[in-house]
């Protein structure tokens, strides 16, 4: 996976899936991995080959999890900058048939410039939504709990190798 480069106060910051990692831990994997991915997408989109200040950045997260919130963070720092809205009523991406969550996200800049990236529905297989539920309500046996961490580890290299449009839509919105 390739880094993803961005600006910081004038700085070029060249930022590793790997450090993120380590920076999130291991709990929502596929989510580190598509929300970094999702970032790098749409930086793509809305700057080419130019590098951006992250400071000029606001994220429109479809998805309240941590994984996706610690990707959103590390790379942009939209979190700490109060400049991160989780709206799981995002019309777009609501594959989740237990409850409303989108896997879309919006990045917008300050001079108006704004991108949608959208997980492609095939991604997440129906078991992926079972396990959160199981998880939700605390009914998840030592087996599916196994089964799970195996399947996040599997979507989250997933998410890191496939080509960009087999894993996303991407849209320009201004």
């Amino acid at each position: 996976m390739s880094p993803l480069v961005i600006m910081d106060r004038g700085e070029a910051l060249t930022l590793n899936f790997a450090e993120l990692r380590n920076y999130h831990g291991n709990l929502a994997l596929m989510a580190i991995g598509v929300g970094f991915r999702a970032v790098k997408a749409a930086l793509q989109e809305l700057y080419g080959e130019e590098s951006v200040e992250r400071s000029s950045l606001t994220v429109r997260s479809g998805h309240a999890g941590p994984g996706f919130r610690d990707a959103f963070e590390y790379t942009t720092r939209a979190v700490t900058r109060g400049a991160y809205i989780v709206d799981v009523d995002y019309p777009v991406a609501q594959y989740d048939p237990h409850r409303a969550q989108s896997y879309a996200f919006v990045i917008s800049d300050s001079q108006g410039a704004s991108v949608e990236v959208a997980l492609k529905e095939n991604f997440l297989p129906g078991v992926f939504y079972d396990y959160l539920k199981k998880g939700r309500e605390g009914t998840m046996t030592p087996e599916d709990k196994a089964t799970n961490e195996k399947l996040k580890a599997d979507l989250c290299e997933k998410a890191l190798a496939l080509p960009q449009d087999e894993l996303f839509e991407v849209k320009r919105l201004s």
